[in-house]
Order: C-alpha cells, then sequence, then structure tokens
C-alpha cells in the first residue's frame, strides 16, 4: 500500500518527485482521479480560493489524464471502471466529517481499500485524515467540532496505524497550536503528525518517511 497523506496538495517540487517516485512513472505520463466533494459543507462565507490553487498545481505537476469522479453521480460499479486507468487517486479536502459518512453510503470506502492495494493514493488535509486512524480523543473532538469521538459515527478507514494535523503553524490555524495539541492529544493511543502545508508523511508498503522535514509528532 501506498499513501501520500499530506496538508496542501502539490505545494513543492519534492512532494511531487515523491509521487513520481511512488507511482512509477514521470509526472508528465501519470494519470490523476480526484475525489472532489468534501469542501461542500464548507460555508458560503467560506471562500474556495484555497480549492482553485490545489488543483492548479495539479494540473502544474501532473501530464497525464486528469478525471474527477463524483461519488453521488457514479454507482460503485461505474466509480471502478472510471479508476482503471488511473495511476493514482488523489482527495481533496474540506469539512473533517463529510468524506467518512459519504465514502461508507457510497460504498467507496471498499473500492478505495481496494484501488489503495495496487496504486497510490495521495489525500490532502480531510483527505488525508480520512485515511488513518481515527483520533479518539474527547478533547480533542470537543475542540474542533463540538462533539465526542463516540458521537461520530462514520469513523475514518484506518488504513494506517496513525493520523496527520494538516495546516500546522498556518495562520489562520494558529488556535491549534503545539500547546493545544499536547494538551489534547496527550492520551491519544497512536502517533498523530502535524504537518504544514509544505510537508508530506508518505506510507511506503509499511514504511514511513516524511517530505519536507520530519513532522511535529503528538499522541503515545
Amino acid at each position: 500500500m501506498k499513501l501520500v497523506l499530506a496538508s496542501q496538495g502539490f505545494t513543492t517540487d519534492e512532494i511531487a518527485k515523491t509521487v513520481e517516485s511512488l507511482v512509477e512513472k514521470p509526472l508528465q505520463n501519470i494519470n490523476i482521479t480526484i475525489i472532489n466533494e468534501a469542501y461542500v459543507a464548507k460555508p458560503e462565507t467560506s471562500s474556495k480560493r484555497w480549492l482553485i490553487k490545489e488543483l492548479s498545481q495539479i494540473e502544474k505537476y501532473i501530464g497525464g489524464i486528469i478525471d474527477f469522479i463524483n461519488l453521488r453521480a457514479y454507482d460503485k460499479t461505474e466509480v471502478k471502471r472510471r479508476l482503471q486507468n488511473a495511476d493514482m487517486m488523489y482527495i481533496v479536502g474540506g469539512r473533517n466529517l463529510v468524506l467518512p459518512s459519504l465514502f461508507k453510503e457510497t460504498r467507496f470506502d471498499e473500492v478505495l481499500k481496494e484501488f489503495a492495494q495496487e496504486k497510490v493514493v495521495m489525500g490532502t488535509s480531510a483527505g488525508s485524515i480520512v485515511l488513518g486512524r481515527q483520533i479518539e480523543s474527547d478533547e480533542y473532538w470537543l475542540a474542533k467540532e463540538g462533539i465526542t469521538n463516540d458521537q461520530i459515527e462514520n469513523k475514518t478507514l484506518g488504513l494506517v496505524n496513525f493520523n496527520i494535523l494538516p495546516h500546522y503553524k498556518r495562520k489562520d490555524y494558529q488556535k491549534w497550536d503545539k500547546s493545544f495539541l499536547e494538551k489534547t492529544l496527550s492520551t491519544n493511543p497512536f502517533k498523530v503528525y502535524a504537518i504544514t502545508d509544505e510537508q508530506a508523511i508518505v506510507y511506503n508498503n509499511g514504511e514511513i518517511s516524511f517530505v519536507g522535514g520530519k513532522a511535529e509528532t503528538f499522541g503515545r
């Protein structure tokens, strides 16, 4: 299984070269399929400029076919058919709790797990979080979403035994700083990596590596 858990996508040449190495194809020949449905839960007062910028970075680095799959428009069979020519899947972020529910509702969680056994999956922000293990700290979830972990019906997929915290140290994420994370994740029973928008965590068949420098670690 080859996963790239990023904060904001192809923000650096190093991240792009890492993807190229994992896919084992030149960037100009990579075909990519994008899952882009977590942003819809963002309020109308939240600018989507970040989304346009992130998608433009994909176009900058990826030279093959760029396709989108709308999980509410296609059934499971059609989704699998449309993924056949993809070398990698790219899951865009948005609201944290949207993707676990959507994936379960559409049975895309089954498709994704099957795809991940053969090809590369890259997530950004909430699109990365959904791939990792469910953060268990009630204090963390109460601060982030106003609910406890037990109240979250659909959990993340747990493809790996860790998770990430995106946008670390970014100005609009200053509330979720080191002291907050140390406090709310001190009892979390696995590692959670805080990464900046220029970093990523790579899981390559059991081996974990860092792109853009070693991430800060919280949890046990």
